[in-house]
């Protein structure tokens, strides 16, 4: 039988808040070690990352050149057992080129003990969902 801890949803959704607002907008990348298990599992289009907190803060300021300030609007957020499931919009500035930048989100959090162990994340540049 899988065991999955018992979590009460509201927190879950203020993890994911504090993600969104302190990380992702005003790319405090300090707060990745107060949120984040250490190491933290990554699935993306690119493959699966097992890593250490501070492997994920330079692969964040990576993606933050490309979308520098992003304005995010949450499209669709759910918790269910102990995942984070969202759909997000983010909106910015590419600094490269200077071009106004949107960046559709598919974001599923998992929660272990009060921090985000593993988060399975898709990134779709120039779609915009939000409609």
């Amino acid at each position: 039988m899988l065991y999955v801890e018992r979590v009460d949803p509201m927190s879950l959704l203020d993890l994911s808040d504090r993600w969104w607002n302190e990380i992702w907008r005003e790319g405090d990348f300090d707060v990745v070690d107060e949120l984040f298990t250490d190491p933290f599992v990554r699935h993306s289009a690119t493959g699966t990352v097992i890593a250490p907190r501070d492997h994920y803060k330079r692969m964040l300021g990576d993606f933050q050149r490309t979308l520098h300030r992003p304005v995010t609007t949450i499209d669709a957020r759910d918790v269910v057992a102990d995942r984070i499931w969202t759909r997000a919009t983010s909106r910015g500035v590419n600094r490269e080129s200077g071009e106004p930048t949107v960046v559709t989100w598919m974001l599923v959090q998992r929660v272990d003990h009060g921090r985000i162990a593993e988060q399975w994340a898709l990134t779709v540049t120039g779609v915009d969902w939000s409609a």
